[in-house]
């Protein structure tokens, strides 16, 4: 599928993979820097262009398949002492407060002066745990009854409330080409911005909605891009990463095309003059990997 990539994606994967990429640096969620002040001191002759990525969800028969996914195992304690653990969550001060006397009560007594303080400390939250088991166990049972009624019983048994438990999470691949590769799993679509020099170095930033860096990215990059593309044209690569984790180029706009969603939250702007500098972009429709114009 690489040989099907336009040639300027094509230079991008290169660049990328032998480590000649650039992050832009323009911005940051705690910059001070303003957009009209990059905007006019940014170098007009770089190429600029955009490229989209959206993700389809994974087929449901390929997540055993450790060629799409990783399963990690997880251990965890039991029920019953992660109940005992949530007990003191909920009176965090006044288990703070035990802890520390304790510990202190524990430092001055012979029989812990060669141990580390630690170590102690790990003691004496264990200690804590075991003193509220009654409670914590009497609370496990409700769920049970609750949860499995006049079987309750049956099902203590058999999964053993004070058994430590096994769990497996389940983790997609993602082997995009670099530099798309850095994938955040929150995201069901990413947006990158590119920009490329006179002397053929490549500066990029990606945004999305799963987090605030993320977010105040596709903000200000878009908005950049967007004042940008009223000078020239600036054109948008749209991909998939699909439903068995291939990465397909689906087709070129000449125009710049943008996801909509979270362009403003994160990073601040009017909301008129935010609707100004976007009037001419195209909107790619949300939760599409197909886009349209609005």
């Amino acid at each position: 599928m690489r040989a099907e990539y336009p040639e300027i994606i094509k230079e991008v994967i290169e660049k990328a993979n032998s480590d000649e990429i650039r992050h832009f640096d323009l911005s940051s969620f705690m910059s001070d820097k303003s957009l009209e002040d990059v905007f006019e001191k940014i170098d007009r002759t770089m190429q600029f262009f955009s490229a989209y990525v959206f993700m389809e969800l994974l087929e449901d028969d390929l997540w055993e398949d450790e060629r799409y996914a990783e399963k990690e195992e997880v251990h965890l304690c039991s029920l019953v002492e992660a109940e005992a653990r949530k007990y003191w969550w909920d009176r965090n001060r006044e288990h703070l407060k035990l802890i520390d006397k304790r510990v202190e009560a524990l430092k001055g007594d012979p029989e812990f002066k060669d141990v580390k303080e630690g170590d102690i400390r790990d003691k004496v939250i264990k200690d804590l745990d075991l003193e509220v088991y009654p409670i914590a166990i009497e609370r496990v049972k409700e769920e049970y009854q609750e949860l499995y009624e006049d079987e309750w019983e049956e099902y203590w048994k058999k999964e053993d409330p004070f058994r430590a438990r096994v769990e497996y999470e389940y983790h997609r691949r993602y082997e995009m080409p670099r530099p798309f590769s850095h994938w955040d799993s929150r995201n069901a679509w990413q947006q990158y911005y590119f920009g490329k020099d006179q002397a053929g170095f490549f500066y990029y930033e990606q945004g999305g909605s799963g987090s605030s860096g993320q977010r105040y990215n596709h903000g200000f990059y878009g908005h950049l891009f967007a004042l940008l593309s009223s000078e020239k044209p600036i054109p948008t690569y749209f991909f998939t990463y699909d439903s068995q984790n291939h990465f397909i180029f689906d087709r070129k706009e000449n125009s710049l095309w943008l996801n909509f969603f979270d362009l403003v939250g994160n990073f601040w702007i009017d909301r008129k003059d935010s609707e100004g500098i976007l009037r001419d972009v195209k909107k790619i429709e949300r939760g599409k990997s197909l886009t349209k114009s609005w």
